[in-house]
């Protein structure tokens, strides 16, 4: 039996390893999943926005449903039955089998279909209105999960640099060059980093169980991974120009102008009730007995006593909504629609002037929060860094103390957390501008 034996080289050794840390770094960027993609699951699973669709189909059911006449009637009539038979066949009198139809005149059919049209278009503007609200409202809580990552990261990354420092210091420690108060300075503030961490990981649970909402997934997955960078471009359109996207896009003031064409058109609708329906029916009728006898029946026809005899009748009506009785029933329904439509119309004008203070609100904020990334990133960061790190080497020989140090620290923190809440801000503040735009500015 032969014994072989594995022998690998430093160079393919380095491959190996080279190719391992590029397979974990596949495997966990797959794991993180793009906003793109969850938005696309939630457009498919989302509950609220199945219901939306779901009504938008049972609305164009209704636009077949009116376009159709009224149902037939059909009526049997049997008259003068003896008491002293049971015979329904041949001792009754008459016979009558009636067949009538309903026809509504003057286009009212046209009308109606019309009317549910204008419907299915508001149930169609609900639904955009709540598909940018959930976009909008999915950004904004992935935004904010990406943040609370990014305050875990840099809490993390403190909490490594004072352990380091607690190391680097260990030797001038142990040959009394400071002092253990330092030292137990140092490890109180890496304590309250470390709480800290504690409450930022439960925020995230608490925004997983947000996403988790909007996604129509089961409450408690932990599956959600969010990117770890995102992606800030700069904004190019003025206020003016989302000023006129707002009005011409926004689905919820299309939802109002929607319900204000449908009261014109329930108008129009109401206005044809007046016109005079046509109903017309035919009778089937069979006489058992024969012809009914009078004192005047003539002598010739009494030969035919008891043969049964079959004749039939025509008959057409006419409604008259225009009777001053029945007239004002359409008239006050004219008038409550057009009433109706005074009230949408103010309630639409005062729902575009909040939204139109909405989107300044939210322009500026955009445009703070983006110069205030900008100056975090080129300037403040950098020279707090700095002076952290020269703080350190004065520290380690003894020109500053450790209390300017920490607070060093804590600034350093602070600023870079402010950053990625610029970031954070900038994001969430484009997102409310597509909410209230209509329009997608950002992917």
């Amino acid at each position: 039996m032969k014994n072989y034996e594995l022998r690998i080289t430093n160079y393919e050794l380095k491959f190996i390893l080279l190719i391992l840390f590029i397979l974990l770094m596949c495997f966990g960027q797959s794991k993180a999943q793009t906003l793109d993609s969850l938005i696309n699951e939630a457009m498919l699973n989302n509950p609220q926005l199945k219901s939306l669709n779901y009504k938008i189909r049972a609305s164009e059911y209704r636009v077949n449903s009116a376009d159709a006449l009224p149902p037939p009637s059909v009526g049997l009539e049997i008259s003068q039955i003896p008491f002293s038979s049971l015979n329904l066949i041949n001792e009754p009198f008459s016979q009558n089998l009636a067949i009538s139809q309903m026809f509504p005149l003057g286009g009212k059919i046209s009308a109606m279909v019309d009317v549910e049209k204008k419907n299915v278009a508001i149930h169609q503007d609900n639904y955009q209105t709540y598909k940018l609200n959930l976009i909008a409202n999915l950004k904004m809580v992935y935004y904010n999960t990406w943040l609370i990552d990014k305050k875990i990261e840099v809490q993390t990354g403190s909490i490594s640099l004072l352990n380091d420092l607690i190391n680097s210091l260990s030797k001038l420690y142990e040959i009394n060059r400071i002092a253990q108060a330092d030292i137990l300075t140092i490890k109180s503030e890496i304590a309250l980093y470390e709480t800290q961490l504690v409450i930022l990981k439960n925020q995230k649970e608490s925004e997983l169980f947000k996403i988790n909402k909007l996604l129509g997934r089961d409450l408690d997955s932990k599956e959600i991974t969010v990117s770890k960078d995102l992606n800030i471009k700069p904004f190019n359109l003025s206020r003016v120009e989302l000023e006129r996207k707002l009005e011409d896009n926004n689905p919820e003031l299309k939802r109002m102008n929607s319900m204000i064409e449908m009261n014109k058109s329930e108008i129009i609708a109401n206005d044809k009730e007046k016109i005079p329906d046509l109903m017309l029916q035919g009778m089937l009728m069979r006489m058992p007995r024969g012809m009914p006898l009078t004192s005047k029946t003539p002598p010739d026809m009494i030969d035919g006593l008891g043969k049964t005899e079959y004749m039939y009748g025509l008959m057409a009506s006419f409604t008259l909504p225009f009777m001053p009785w029945s007239v004002d029933k359409y008239n006050s329904k004219t008038q409550e629609l057009e009433t109706s439509n005074l009230s949408i119309d103010s309630e639409r004008n005062d729902m575009q002037r909040e939204m139109n203070s909405q989107l300044k609100s939210a322009y500026v904020k955009m445009q703070t929060s983006y110069d205030l990334a900008k100056l975090y990133s080129e300037n403040v960061i950098p020279l707090y860094e700095k002076a952290r790190s020269s703080q350190v080497s004065q520290y380690q020989n003894n020109q500053t103390n450790i209390n300017t140090v920490i607070d060093t620290g804590r600034m350093l923190l602070m600023q870079t957390m402010n950053y990625y809440m610029a970031q954070a801000d900038y994001l969430m503040a484009i997102a409310e501008i597509e909410m209230m735009t209509g329009e997608y500015i950002t992917k």
